[in-house]
């Protein structure tokens, strides 16, 4: 025998369902930033890769000011990372697209290391169940890993696109929620 009861839902509930048109809109501004991604991968990325080298020279700046203040510890140090991120920031400006091709070079590389971990944990834990799966895990990650390095400029577009089909679908689940909770409002 199944009892169905019957939920109401809470004040907290009821006030975020009166906020509907303002997740309505959030939903299809997630929409709209998937297609854009999907449109342009490549621009998309630049411009991520441009505002990562705005975002470092200002940290550079901030760091090289900062080592004059008196309480610093290590005055010196912090001027050095302050103009290592400057350069750095300069670095990115110059060559954006570059500068994503290299930091999917070393996800790749980091994925390889991480799969070769695993394939030697599954190998040395003999007690351990799921030890296949662990393996298998591995194996998958140094496979991508070496795709990653092995082609790393289409393998970002690539990747560009599956965040794009993943902020699609997010936003299609906000925008069916705005209206679920719109639907609140009139009962």
């Amino acid at each position: 025998m199944t009892q169905e009861m019957e939920v109401q839902p809470g004040p907290a509930v009821l006030l975020l369902a009166r906020e509907w048109p303002a997740m309505l809109v959030v939903g299809l501004l997630t929409i709209g930033v998937g297609a854009v991604v999907i449109a342009w991968p490549s621009e998309t990325l630049t411009v991520l890769s441009i505002l990562l080298g705005i975002q470092l020279l200002i940290f550079g700046l901030f760091r090289l000011i900062g080592a004059f203040a008196h309480d610093v510890a290590s005055p010196g140090f912090v001027a050095f990372v302050g103009i290592l991120g400057m350069i750095a920031g300069v670095v990115v400006l110059r060559h954006p697209f570059e500068t994503v091709t290299v930091l999917a070079t070393i996800l790749g590389a980091v994925w390889i290391v991480t799969g070769v971990i695993e394939v030697i944990d599954a190998i040395a834990a003999k007690y351990v169940d799921g030890r296949g799966w662990l393996a298998l895990g591995g194996l998958l990650s140094v496979a991508a890993g070496v795709v990653i390095v092995a082609w790393p400029e289409p393998t970002v577009t690539v990747v560009a696109w599956i965040a794009a089909f993943y902020l699609i679908v997010f936003g299609l689940f906000v925008c069916a929620s705005a209206f679920a909770m719109r639907n609140l409002t009139k009962a």
